[in-house]
């Protein structure tokens, strides 16, 4: 009884999961030297309140979410993904479209 309580928690913790993540959509994506002007955006994001992250998805096969201080990635097949909630999709589209590409 103890085992199915168990494996059921485990079930419900892995949907819960999966629902939650399928809520970030990816905005922008930049590899190497671009993902700089990516970080200056998503700092701009976060200054406006919008939620957004920034995840590293390398050639290896390990991707994980990146600090803030550690997006300057230059190696090649290193690629960065700018999520925003879906829920803030629109606000973040709007910030960015007069956003200066040359800082």
């Amino acid at each position: 009884m103890e085992l199915i309580l168990i494996l059921s928690v485990i079930v419900l913790v892995g949907i819960g999961l999966i629902v939650r993540s399928k809520r970030w959509k990816t905005l922008l994506t930049a590899a190497g030297p671009n993902a700089e002007l990516l970080q200056v955006k998503y700092e701009h994001l976060k200054t406006n309140n919008v939620k957004c992250k920034l995840v590293n998805e390398s050639s290896v096969v390990e991707a994980g979410i990146v600090q803030s201080a550690d997006v300057f990635p230059n190696g090649p097949g290193t690629v960065i993904k700018l999520k925003v909630h879906e829920k803030d999709m629109e606000q973040a589209i709007e910030l960015l479209e007069d956003f200066p590409e040359a800082i």
